[in-house]
């Protein structure tokens, strides 16, 4: 039985140079409207990080902001779960001003795969945005972040980073306004009744055959089959998986693929159950660059 889906500046060198005319000095000292755009770089190993923001915009006296992560060649960070090896990427925004709420979201991660395990990763760059709720403000905002990641290349670098960052509500920055509206274009959607999607999610059928498993998903033991229906001429495709809290399940395996049909199997063991009794499970499908979420309950999952 299964479940169906319903749908840094480098100093400049000293040097004579003529003097600078009184007016322009003024000008130069005299501070700007210009939004503050972004904080400084910080590093880790070979990841480069800070926070950037694009200014106010109609909708939100905020505006938006997101964390900018560069890795050098060869470097990886995680995604918000890291699968079988890594440290997931967190973000805690306490002491900010002037916002009620943040949350970090997450573009399509990648793949990486070593002789010992599967992780979920990204690579070269990523824009990560932060959903912002406007609080109650005078028409100033700060943003604070402590950010908690991870580095790997030949070795894995445990990272963090704090940052501080005026809102400004009055200014705008293109540059950074398009850097994060790109990002939040790859986010993940809710998957709908057209593909991709998740079809449905089951015990593997052998597993039922073999009597390996009771029926129930207390992350001891099983495999789940997991269908997803695929558009016309879909080309690559990952699924990724994310238990409750506390969860140290893999990276689902693709099995069979025909047409426009796929399975992938997830052993269920380390998905944890919440401390309500549920038994989460986010499940992220990648086709083609475009991804779709969609989040059951495997507690509902019916016996073998």
């Amino acid at each position: 039985m299964v479940l169906h889906s319903r749908s840094r500046r480098a100093p400049l060198a000293s040097a004579r140079r003529p003097a600078l005319p009184a007016v322009l000095i003024a000008f130069l000292l005299c501070p700007t409207v210009a939004p503050a755009a972004e904080t400084e770089w910080q590093t880790v190993a070979g990841a480069h990080v800070r926070v950037i923001a694009s200014g106010s915009q109609d909708t939100s006296p905020v505006g938006d902001a997101a964390i900018q992560i560069r890795l050098d060649p060869g470097w990886h960070t995680y995604w918000r779960f890291p699968g079988e090896a890594g440290i997931p990427t967190t973000a805690d925004f306490a002491g900010s001003t002037g916002i009620d709420g943040a949350r970090l979201r997450f573009p399509p991660p990648q793949t990486y795969s070593d002789p010992y395990s599967t992780s979920i990763v990204y690579r070269d760059e990523v824009v990560l945005p932060i959903d912002l709720e406007a609080g109650k403000t005078d028409g100033s905002a700060t943003l604070r972040v402590h950010l908690v990641f991870g580095v790997c290349r030949e070795i894995c670098v445990p990272g963090e980073a704090r940052f501080e960052l005026p809102l400004n509500a009055t200014g705008s920055d293109f540059a950074a306004r398009m850097a994060i509206s790109s990002a939040r274009l790859t986010l993940p959607r809710p998957q709908g009744e057209a593909p991709p999607r998740i079809a449905s999610i089951g015990l593997s059928a052998n597993e039922r055959a073999a009597g390996t498993t009771d029926g129930t998903t207390n992350g001891t033991g099983g495999k789940l089959a997991i269908s997803v229906e695929l558009p016309a001429g879909a080309g690559d495709l990952a699924l990724y998986a994310e238990g409750a809290t506390g969860s140290y399940n893999g990276v689902p395996k693709l099995v069979s693929r025909k047409g426009d049909v796929a399975v992938f199997s997830l052993p269920m063991q380390g998905l944890q159950k919440a401390q309500d009794g549920s038994q989460p499970l986010s499940l992220v499908l990648v086709v083609d660059g475009n991804a779709v979420e969609h989040q059951v309950d495997l507690a509902d999952l019916p016996p073998g």
